[in-house]
């Protein structure tokens, strides 16, 4: 997935709505959640004040942020 991802237009990636970094995480869950069963978070910063934290499953997110 990291080939798919590194220095490629994100606009022009199957399945990305919008080459946002909300969209982004929605798209990284659906590739990587069947060989990653546990994963329940998955944060994607653009800059340290911009980005996407996208959390499932019962206990909620391990930090306030």
């Amino acid at each position: 997935m990291f080939l798919r991802l590194d220095h490629q237009p994100l606009h022009e990636l199957a399945g990305v709505e919008d080459s946002d970094a909300a969209s982004l995480v929605r798209w990284i869950k659906e590739q990587v959640l069947p060989g990653l069963p546990l994963l329940d978070r998955i944060d994607l910063f653009e800059t340290p004040a911009c980005g996407a934290i996208l959390a499932w499953g019962g206990d909620g997110p391990a930090l306030v942020i």
